[in-house]
This record gives C-alpha cells, structure tokens and sequence, in this order.
C-alpha cells in the first residue's frame, strides 16, 4: 500500500510540473523562434544594396500616400500612382520587427492578421499605412493575448502614457511614444484612420484578458528615436527577465501544486476507504 502510494504521489507531482511548466517552455520557444525570424530579417536587409533600399522605401510612401488618398489625381482622374501592397514584401518572411521594452517583446511583424499569423507574432492590418511613418500615416498592428503557446501581446495593457516602442523596417527604426489608450467595441474603428499630418502607429489587442468581449488600442505618436535609450531599457528589460519570468511561472506552479495534492489526496483517502471495508469483509 506505501509503495502504490508514492507512486501515485511521483506521478501526480510529475503531472502537476508538467502542467505548470508548460506555459513558461513553449514561450521560450516561441521567442526563440521569434528571434531568429528577426535576425534572418536583420541578414536579409544587411545584404540588400542602398539602391534597392531607397527604391523599397519610394514604393512604401507611395503606397501610403494611396492609402491616405492624398496621390495627385491625373487627368482621366486616376491614381498617378499603381503600388500593390505586394510589391513591398520582398524582404524576407517578415515586413520588419517591433521592440517593446518595458514589456519585454521583440515579435516579427508579418503581413496581415490571419490566424496563422497572429500565432506567431504580431500582423500588419493591410488597409493601414505601411509601417514606414511619415505624415499622414497610421499604421495598424495586431497581436493575440493570453495563448497558452506564447506570450506576444498579453501585457500590452501595462504600457502607460508615454511610454515607448519601436519598429525595425529596412534600415529605418521609428520609435513611437504612447499617447492615448482606449477599449472599444470590435467593430469600432475610427480611432485606426489617418490623420492629416500626424504619424500614428497603434496596436491592437482583446480585452480584457481570458474574455476577449472589446479591443485595447495602444497608439503611439512619432518621436524621436534615442538609441542610447533604448539600449539602456533593453539591458534593464534583459537583467530583470529571469525574474519577471519566475514570477509569472509562479502561480501556475503553486496551481498544479495544489491541485496534485488534492487528487492525491482524495485517491489516498479512498484506498484506505476501500482497505478498511476489505478488512470488515
């Protein structure tokens, strides 16, 4: 009977740090399959010659400026300007990357907002602005929270007013400053269209957390980029990750836990249930 139980107590606190463990490794990997989608990008752009950069670079603006409608109208009055927004994927797998520090994210940024995209980062809603910037320019992007495989966009609540974050596209990094935060209804959008001369970039997420009923918009104003700045909150954001990941891995150990004993338990007290009417027998 000793022997059954201990066994029974290995396997359910094996079962228990298994379910517990689960979260905290399948981010890890999801990050580390993040990075390298965003050191390939890196590579991709390194290799690239100036030319071909500043000739991507026409072609986004031109595409903004069709989104934003602000392309001189030619005399059969059509747009003077024909940029597919296909035109523009030819860097890699990624459109590019986003960086925010204070919550520790660094995903790719993939073209669209599909369910295989938003599984694996962060995806640029098509009818928005280019993520470039530029006046007259609002660019979107998406990202799911709460998935049991990845992170991504979960603590996007915790970012405050004037905080910032950044995006890597071609050689360019434009850093963007929080300056409003709203909850809205899904279908709810006029808080994503452009506005004349300003350069937004807001991120999109459900809320609140597990019921996913409205979307946080976290928008950003173009600021300007300090780079010394940013690498100083990367190195805090890196030196305290170890423990910010204890933390959050903490109440899903001390859950399994707990509930590992309480099965434990319950099997214990009825095998001695079962033994005593054996022994009445």
């Amino acid at each position: 009977m000793k022997k059954i139980r201990v066994i029974f107590c290995i396997i359910l606190f094996l079962t228990g740090l298994g379910i517990a463990a689960y979260p905290f490794i399948s981010n890890e990997i999801a990050k580390k399959n993040s990075s390298q989608v965003v050191k390939d990008y890196e590579t991709n752009v390194k290799k690239m010659d100036t030319e071909k950069v500043n000739a991507m670079k026409e072609a986004a603006k031109r595409y903004n400026d069709q989104i934003s409608k602000v392309v001189a109208m030619d005399e059969e009055g059509t747009d003077s300007a024909d940029t597919s927004y296909v035109d523009l994927l030819n860097v890699g797998e990624s459109l590019g990357y986003i960086t925010i520090p204070k919550i520790d994210v660094n995903l790719p940024i993939y073209n669209g907002t599909n369910q295989d995209v938003l599984a694996k980062g962060v995806g640029h809603m098509e009818q928005s602005s280019y993520p470039l910037g530029g006046e007259s320019t609002h660019c979107v992007l998406t990202g799911h929270r709460g998935l049991p495989s990845a992170v991504l966009f979960t603590d996007l609540d915790k970012l405050e007013m004037g905080d910032e974050f950044y995006l890597h596209v071609l050689d360019e990094i434009l850093a963007y400053k929080v300056d409003q935060i709203k909850v809205v209804e899904p279908n709810e959008s006029r808080d994503l269209e452009i506005v004349e001369g300003k350069d937004y970039c807001t991120l999109v997420t459900c809320t609140p957390y597990a019921i996913n009923s409205h979307r946080l918009l976290v928008r950003g104003e173009r600021t300007e980029y300090k780079g010394k700045e940013e690498k100083q909150t990367k190195n805090q954001m890196q030196s305290g990750a170890l423990t910010k990941r204890i933390v959050d891995v903490w109440p899903w150990l001390l859950g399994a836990f707990a509930i590992a004993a309480i099965v434990e338990t319950g099997i214990f007290v009825a095998m001695i249930k079962r033994k005593k009417r054996d022994m009445e027998e």
